[in-house]
């Protein structure tokens, strides 16, 4: 939907940037706007009313291609003894990003949620600060994952805990550190 409403946005920019150049050069050669008028005055009837109405419906089109389809929220769905719990994927996704605060040497993170078959696929994507032991950080962070979907959603289908780092930032040198 995004390539459509580029290609209207450049159709409609290119017809207004010729109808603001034909005025321009009508000041100077007044015969353009009458031989322009002269080509649509040629045109029958029925093809002037069909080119009048694509141009009024045209704008409609443009504006409403860049109207973003809503998305689908999608839910964590499971039974309980009382009845059915539905959390939102979001929710889960805004809690895991917070896991960047318990761990140091994580700098930058992002969560991805996908519901599969009834399980919920997690994919965190990391960026880590220079000299960080990354093996061991991606275990650390799926048992947390692991465990902190056990602590808040109970009996959760968990289809796995993917990790991408993305990212080793260097730290910055102190003054201290820097040679002379």
């Amino acid at each position: 939907m995004k390539a459509i409403h580029f290609l209207l946005g450049l159709v409609l920019y290119l017809a207004i940037a010729a109808f603001g150049l034909a005025l321009i050069v009508s000041t100077r050669y007044p015969e353009f706007i009458q031989i322009a008028q002269g080509a649509v005055h040629g045109l029958p009837g029925w093809a002037r009313i069909v080119a009048g109405v694509l141009v009024v419906l045209y704008p409609f089109a443009y504006l409403l291609s860049g109207l973003a389809g809503r998305r689908q929220k999608s839910f964590i769905t499971f039974q309980n003894e009382n009845g059915t719990v539905s959390v939102s994927t979001d929710a889960v996704q805004d809690y895991l990003n917070g896991l960047k605060n318990e761990f140091a040497a994580v700098v930058a993170l992002k969560s991805h949620l996908r519901v599969v078959r009834g399980a919920l696929d997690v994919g965190l994507v990391l960026g880590v600060r220079d000299g960080t032991q990354i093996p061991e950080l991606c275990k650390l962070m799926q048992a947390r994952v692991r465990e902190l979907l056990e602590e808040h959603l109970g009996t959760c289908d968990l289809a796995g805990v993917a990790i991408d780092v993305t990212e080793i930032r260097a730290r910055k040198k102190s003054a201290l550190e820097q040679p002379a």
